[in-house]
């Protein structure tokens, strides 16, 4: 790479982090040191391949975008813009109660890609995979979104349903206490509490997670649920495809997970 590459490459990586507006957030969502990160800004280093990838899938460009003189600036929406009231919410003295008690340090270590699975309530007896990211609105505040597709038992190619849920996730005595607004039907909301398993390297959280619609249509529901890390970045594409419903039997699902779902309680 020559160095008037690298030079726009640098340009490029700082306009992209800039428009992002938070160099903070930028570093722990791609699991870059921000010493590290400073360098690439200023282009004393150029990024590995897997740190060119990471840095090219966060910001949705390509890497011949990253050295191109003319590259545009992706439109992009603060992760907050899906957030109902997010703004009063993140104000309020409510959440500075909260805050006052929330283990930030602790949850900055767990944001990353997560596999959720839960029994299904509307495929009864299947396993629901879902695809949730835990994510920092700002340096107090996370975020987490989670994807669920229900794929058409005649033709998997077609979905019959797709749930796009954001919400709110606080570390609290060692806990994860999730809530969110489910953002295509808005009829939705769940609530989850998770706790950690200790084990080295860390891989699952157990809890459990319950969810009310707004009509009679989609009954109240609980379930023993599963976060099993994937890895500590944004969804990539392969991710998102794993979001469907699967069988118990099914030789994908961990087996600690699987055995949490069938205690009987």
């Amino acid at each position: 790479m020559d160095a008037q590459t690298k030079k726009t490459l640098s340009e490029n990586i700082g306009r992209l982090t800039k428009a992002r507006g938070n160099i903070s957030t930028v570093c722990r969502r791609l699991g870059i040191n921000r010493q590290q990160f400073n360098k690439y800004l200023s282009g004393q280093h150029v990024p590995s391949q897997v740190n060119l990838n990471a840095i090219c899938d966060y910001f949705r460009v390509k890497f011949s975008d990253l050295i191109s003189p003319d590259m545009e600036i992706p439109e992009h929406a603060h992760p907050s813009d899906y957030l109902v009231g997010y703004k009063t919410f993140t104000q309020s003295p409510f959440l500075q109660s909260i805050l006052a008690e929330s283990e930030v340090d602790k949850l900055s270590q767990y944001t990353g890609t997560y596999m959720k699975y839960h029994y299904s309530s509307i495929y009864k007896g299947d396993i629901v995979r879902a695809v949730t990211t835990i994510y920092p609105l700002d340096d107090d505040v996370y975020g987490y979104t989670n994807l669920e597709r229900f794929p058409n038992k005649n033709d998997p190619s077609r979905h019959n349903y797709i749930f796009k849920y954001h919400g709110y996730v606080f570390m609290l005595d060692g806990r994860l206490f999730l809530a969110d607004l489910e953002k295509l039907q808005k009829n939705e909301l769940t609530f989850s509490i998770y706790t950690p398993i200790a084990r080295n390297p860390f891989r699952f959280f157990f809890g459990v997670t319950s969810g009310v619609a707004s009509n009679l249509y989609r009954e109240p529901y609980s379930s023993r649920s599963v976060l099993g890390l994937q890895h500590s970045g944004t969804p990539r594409k392969t991710d998102w495809k794993c979001a469907t419903v699967i069988p118990p039997n099914d030789r994908s699902l961990p087996v600690e997970a699987l055995d949490y779902l069938n205690q009987t309680w």
